[in-house]
Formats: structure tokens, sequence, C-alpha cells
């Protein structure tokens, strides 16, 4: 007698179930990815990180060669308020210098919330120009057109220290010597308050986010959340 092979009612209605079990599977995860990446291409980058990126790696390559300012004074150029910050650095966006230093200048306006950042070719022979543009008026040509970027900050403030400090400093008075460290605080639009150590004249940073600030002043988070 000649025997037949053969798949049993049993093991059909098993491999099916196993099908539609899989099946399923794969459609749940098909759908949780087509979620996930459509609400990715919704979502806008933070440029809040961005800008605060740029500020990291310009106050890494910054210049402390002196210049002979309008008084007669030589020293590094180094402007620093809670809210403003202006230095010499061999980073430059545009790359306008071809390779020379820039002056590059930070600008919070709390009422408007809006960081401007915009940057000068250095010229070391006319240093009157880089004062004005330092103190946020037109370096004297009518017809140079120094343009800003401005990106919005809910909250933003810069703190200062050298390397015997403790503690942070709403600003930088000393012209002989650079700061050490510079503690960058914000608040970006995720409405969390972001921190980061950057080091002057050194490609080295530290991310924190709990880090003592003794008043921190008008530029805001002078308070540990």
């Amino acid at each position: 007698m000649r025997s037949v092979s053969g798949f049993t009612l049993m093991e059909l209605v098993i491999a099916t179930a196993i099908s539609a079990v899989v099946l399923g599977i794969l459609a749940v995860c098909f759908s949780f990815a087509m979620r996930l990446w459509q609400v990715t291409q919704d979502q806008h980058p933070d440029q809040t990180f961005l800008l605060a990126d740029l500020l990291k790696q310009q106050l890494a390559e910054c210049d402390p060669t002196p210049l002979r300012f309008s008084d007669n004074s030589v020293h590094s150029l180094f402007s620093a308020q809670p809210t403003s910050i202006a230095f010499v650095t061999s980073h430059s966006v545009k790359a306008i210098s071809q390779g020379l230093p820039v002056v590059a200048r930070y600008t919070y306006d709390p009422e408007s919330k809006m960081l401007s950042y915009s940057e000068l070719l250095l010229d070391p022979y006319h240093t009157q120009s880089i004062e004005r543009f330092v103190a946020g008026r037109s370096p004297g040509k009518k017809e140079t057109e120094i343009p800003s970027y401005g990106v919005y900050f809910p909250e933003f403030v810069l703190l200062y220290a050298g390397t015997q400090s403790k503690e942070f400093a709403q600003s930088w008075e000393g012209v002989d010597q650079l700061p050490a460290e510079i503690l960058l605080r914000w608040r970006g639009t995720d409405s969390v308050i972001h921190a980061m150590m950057c080091m002057v004249n050194a490609p080295f940073t530290v991310e924190t986010s709990n880090v003592p600030v003794q008043a921190a002043g008008t530029g805001g988070l002078n308070r540990e959340q």
C-alpha cells in the first residue's frame, strides 16, 4: 500500500494562526514606525542649541592677542556682561575673514528674548571701528552693512570665572587676563534650563545641569530648577 505524505488539518490551522500573529506584529511595528517618522518630520531643530554650540566653538578659538585701543591702552579685546559678550576669534561663521580673526558679538535682549549674533573683520590698525562695533554702534562706514542673526531664547545668561575663582561673576572686568571658564545657561524652546561650561581659548567643554551660581542677576536663571 502506497503511503501519502502531507500536512494534517491541525498543522495547517497552527501554521495559519502563527502566520496571522506574525503579520499582526509586523503591522503594529510598521504603524508605530510611520507615526514616529511623522512626528520627527514635524519637529523643528532647537536653534538655541545651534547658537550655543557656535559660541562654544568660537570661545575655544578665542584670540588673546593684545590690541592698541584709542585710549592708548594695550590689552586683549574681551567685553563680557551677563547678556552680552564680544571677543576676537578665528572661527568665522561666514568665513568672511579668509582665515583671519574676526570680532564676534552676542547680544541678548530680555524684552524681545532674541539673542543676536554679528561679526566684524578684525582690523588691528583701526580699533575705533571695533570699539563702536562692540558697543553696538555702526563701525563708522555708512556703506558697511554688518549682518545680524537672531535666535529666540526664552532666557539667557552668561557668567564668568578665572583660574582661581570658585564662584561665577556677572561680568569680567579684567583686561590683563581672560576668564578661564564661561558658564552659559539658557532656557530652550523645550522650556528646560540647559547649561554649558565653556573653556576660553581651549577646545574643551563640560556639559552640566546643576552648577552653583551666585547672583545671576538680570540675565535670569538665578534659581536652581
